[in-house]
Formats: structure tokens, sequence, C-alpha cells
């Protein structure tokens, strides 16, 4: 499957959010080449890159969702929790699988998985809210007491 590049239409126009989809299309577009060649390391650290990506950028992005008021939140949040178990149950396969072939396949189908998600959730799910983000402009800043 060949690497995806970023385009203008998958941007939601806040920079913060561009920025860590940005991120994450390196990590799906690496998984592809990672699975094919086998360096079952670096299969890990593309799953853990998911996680990591799960828990910061959907609390970020929920968060954004919250504050400008996105009618359809709880549905979005839904979707993100199904990317959750998704990439847990091909994490799961890829650790049992007893041979070499067996986590080459898993690796193959989880990069599939990722590059379909990506672009899925991107262009369908994100983009739902884009036009709810003007509302950002006329919010006062986060305040951050951590």
């Amino acid at each position: 499957m060949p690497s995806t590049v970023w385009r203008e239409q998958m941007e939601l126009g806040y920079p913060p959010l561009d920025e860590e989809h940005k991120a994450f299309l390196d990590v799906v577009n690496n998984s592809m080449g990672v699975a094919v060649s086998g360096d079952f390391d670096s299969m890990e650290e593309i799953f853990e890159s998911c996680y990591d990506y799960a828990r910061n950028h959907f609390s970020h992005e929920e968060d954004v969702m919250e504050r400008i008021g996105f009618p359809d939140l709880e549905a979005h949040m839904k979707s993100h929790q199904i990317f959750i178990k998704n990439i847990s149950e091909l994490r799961q396969q890829f650790e049992v699988a007893s041979s070499i072939n067996g986590k080459k396949e898993i690796a193959i189908k989880a990069a599939n998985f990722l590059s379909v998600w990506f672009l899925g959730h991107i262009l369908s799910k994100d983009k739902v809210y884009k036009p709810y983000l003007v509302r950002l402009r006329n919010l006062p800043p986060r305040m951050n007491y951590e």
C-alpha cells in the first residue's frame, strides 16, 4: 500500500489538531514498511505510538469538540473507542502469533487497518466538526493548571 501524503482537504484549520494528525500520519505511513520488513521490535513501537495517539490526541480532540459544543461528540468518542478496541485486538493477535509468518501477516493487517482508518476518520468523522471550530475564536484560552 503506497504512503499517504498529507493533503489540504485533510486539514481542519486548527493547527494543534492538524499537527497531531500529521504526526500520526507518519506513524501510519511507517507501519507498512515496518510490517513488510518483519522488524517486530519496531512493530511494537508502532502499536505503542497508536496507544499514545489514542491517549493524547483523542483527549485533545474530544476536549475541543466539547468546548465548541459539537452536537455529535458522543458518537465521535465512540469511534475513538472502536479504534482502541481494534488496535488492541490486532496487537494481541500480533503478540500471540507463534510464527514469523503469522506475526508478519498480523503486522501487515494492522498497517492496512491504520491506513484505511486514518483516511476514513480524518475525511469523514473529523471533517464533520470542522465548521464548528470557528467557535474557538470566541472562547477564552484554556487555562492549564497541571
